[in-house]
């Protein structure tokens, strides 16, 4: 049996269901250094490489029931943090499923790129798509606008 969890990892293991470092780190008032030092040790403790599999391996070890932390433990932060989002990240380890943020966590590894490749390729798509539609605009503006200029060249020498 792996070494329990202190509250704080727990904590920072549900809340990283639904929150960034960042975000885990404001709302329980801690540093992000913090938050990754309970993360490194909360891997070590489950054995485990990466969060996902933290979560799994919470979800399914019955002595860490969500009845087992009480509503009070972490009281949601003032500012910078959805409170609904906060609340909801403690009592499970699923993504909320309406909104936006259901939206989000629902589009799992294509909200991030991973790869620089994927990244570059998407820039230089909206590129010339950018490109494309400017050439359609100033074409569509100047046969309407040319061929109405009446000193406009015709092309030939008087």
């Amino acid at each position: 049996m792996p070494d329990r969890l202190t509250k704080r990892q727990e904590e920072c293991l549900r809340l990283s269901a639904t929150m960034t470092d960042k975000e885990i780190a404001r709302a329980l008032g801690i540093s992000e250094n913090t938050v990754d030092k309970h993360f490194r040790e909360i891997l070590r403790k489950f054995g485990v490489n990466t969060r996902k599999a933290a979560l799994r391996a919470l979800a399914s070890d019955a002595s860490y029931a969500t009845d087992a932390i009480p509503p009070t433990t972490v009281s949601p932060p003032e500012t910078g943090v959805d409170a609904d989002r906060f609340a909801g990240s403690l009592a499970s380890t699923a993504p909320a499923a309406g909104g936006l943020y259901g939206l989000y966590a629902r589009l799992g590894r294509w909200r991030t790129p991973g790869t620089l490749r994927v990244r570059t390729m998407a820039i230089f798509g909206w590129a010339l798509a950018g490109l494309l539609a400017l050439t359609i605009l100033t074409g569509l503006v100047g046969l309407v606008f040319g061929g109405t200029d009446p000193f406009a060249p015709t092309g030939g020498n008087p």
